[in-house]
């Protein structure tokens, strides 16, 4: 069981966070205290981000440069959001998964995907979003996602059973079952009163909070 993480050192991973989702680099401990101005030592700041690399919370990707959140990091944020974000006050309608997916893909800027295990019948859409020059970095990486993207009509078929009904579902950077890179989380839902499965695969750095709100209101709508 990890070490329960005290009030400053959530405040960095906010910051860290933050940080990372504006810029998709890694930031040091004299950039933290410079930009939050905060009341603590570049000292104290950089054995807070040692101790969260110890407990595995932080990643350094190279010896020379900043922090940024592992994918368990990541987790203890999105458990905050999930219990803090209220629906957005949206009512969604639609005609079909197709007029689904689409709305979904445009509200989130995300790849989105709906699948109706009754009918069998998929719809993704939003692939324009997959490929963003920020997070794509080289050709190996690019080949792994179109291979993921091209399969995914097969593998969404095995993740019905892992999905939580009526509950947001997040798989974040390599827990992704439906892509095969770290770079990218996957966020679901599951309606088994429709037959349902809609879902996202955006950036594993993004701002969950703002998914998470349309994905309530989708929730509330399906059921």
């Amino acid at each position: 069981m990890r070490q329960q993480l005290s009030p400053r050192q959530k405040q960095l991973l906010y910051y860290l966070a933050e940080e990372q989702i504006k810029n998709y680099s890694p930031i040091s401990s004299a950039q933290i205290k410079e930009k939050y101005k905060l009341d603590f030592s570049p000292a104290t700041i950089r054995h807070e981000l040692f101790e969260l690399c110890q407990m595995e919370y932080l990643e350094q990707p190279y010896t020379s440069a900043g922090r940024i959140l592992s994918d368990w990091g990541w987790q203890v944020l999105i458990q905050d959001f999930l219990d803090n974000v209220f629906p957005d006050n949206l009512s969604i309608s639609f005609n079909d998964i197709k007029d689904l997916t689409k709305y979904i893909s445009k509200k989130t800027k995300s790849f989105s995907l709906a699948y109706n295990w009754k009918n069998n019948d998929i719809y993704t859409t939003g692939l324009e979003y997959i490929f963003n020059d920020k997070i794509i970095n080289n050709t190996i990486h690019l080949y792994s996602i179109a291979k993921s993207i091209d399969n995914i009509d097969n593998t969404i078929l095995g993740i019905q059973n892992i999905l939580h009904d009526r509950q947001i579902n997040v798989f974040i950077g390599k827990n992704n079952p439906l892509i095969h890179t770290k770079t990218f989380s996957f966020i679901a839902t599951k309606s088994n009163n429709t037959n349902l499965i809609v879902g996202i695969i955006t950036p594993k750095v993004t701002r969950y909070e703002q998914h998470f709100k349309i994905f309530k209101s989708l929730i509330n709508s399906l059921n």
